[in-house]
């Protein structure tokens, strides 16, 4: 088993929750959820023992409440709720933090059950996320083989097992169906780049970059005009100097920005393949996200 795989399924974070206050009956507001959990985890996962915990203090009624029309805010931003939530942190804390070093933590959350602003909200049901999820790994899936053939090819008992072993964060069950998607030789690499809004953009905009990145490139070999073209592994800062070369102008030193995985800062020169075997988020996905340098 993967060390860094084990670690990034042993990253968690705290959570501060509050029940947004046009909906409490409290009028200072009652007191917070706080959890801990899995970095890799989803919030609808959270949406019964909520509202199981602010029932009390709903003014609407809770028994007509539906559990999953649930949805949560960040500085005023509806949380896109397929995402997860260290996926979620990263992308609006870590990518605004003053201080890389020291993050603010916990990550403060607003509670609705109320769509008071005419959101075109989707009901994260146990059968939607399901399919949300499953889907975003087929994604994944094609990017790295070319077909959906391995994902379409697990028993309807292993994808539900799959799926429970995010909800129940068993690393153990998940590797041993998971493993059995990868191929042997990747065809590209499944991520997505998520880009900082500019100075004057909506902050609910999530910026989204996503190519078809082989696991390998060409280089020369050799000199005198007569090399042999070789296949050398792609690097994370070389694929970055590619897409976007403005933000990366090199592909070794982070020279305007950095490179956050995990909430952690990736080094330019990491293999790409390397880490889409060991350091994805469940559903197969890298999910890079670009901090600008202060």
């Amino acid at each position: 088993m993967s060390v860094l795989q084990e670690r990034v399924w042993a990253g968690r974070l705290p959570l501060e929750i509050r029940l947004a206050s046009s909906e409490c009956r409290i009028y200072d507001q009652s007191d917070p959820y706080l959890i801990s959990v899995p970095r890799l985890c989803y919030l609808p996962l959270l949406l019964p023992r909520l509202h199981a915990f602010f029932s009390p203090v709903l003014i609407a009624d809770p028994t007509t409440t539906p559990i999953y029309d649930g949805y949560f805010t960040y500085d005023s931003v509806p949380l896109k709720w397929h995402l997860p939530i260290g996926l979620l942190y990263d992308i609006y804390v870590l990518s605004s933090s003053q201080d890389p070093a020291t993050p603010p933590l916990p990550f403060k959350l607003i509670l609705h059950f109320q769509n008071g602003s005419g959101l075109n909200l989707i009901s994260a049901e146990p059968a939607v996320l399901h399919d949300a999820f499953i889907n975003s790994v087929k994604e994944a899936d094609f990017l790295r083989t070319g077909t959906a053939k391995p994902i379409m090819s697990l028993s309807a008992a292993d994808s539900r097992a799959l799926w429970g072993s995010v909800q129940s964060h068993d690393l153990a069950t998940y590797k041993r169906i998971y493993n059995s998607l990868l191929p042997q030789t990747f065809r590209n690499i499944p991520i997505r780049i998520y880009l900082p809004s500019g100075p004057d953009g909506e902050k609910a905009s999530i910026k989204v970059v996503q190519a078809h990145i082989p696991p390998t490139v060409s280089s020369a070999a050799g000199g005198g005009g007569a090399g042999r073209i070789s296949m050398t592994p792609q690097t994370l800062g070389a694929a970055l100097r590619g897409l976007m070369p403005s933000l990366f102008p090199s592909s070794r030193t982070p020279v305007l920005a950095r490179t956050v995985l995990h909430g952690a800062v990736v080094p330019l020169g990491s293999q790409l393949e390397e880490l889409a075997r060991s350091a994805t988020y469940a559903d197969g996905w890298l999910g890079i996200v670009v901090v600008m340098n202060s």
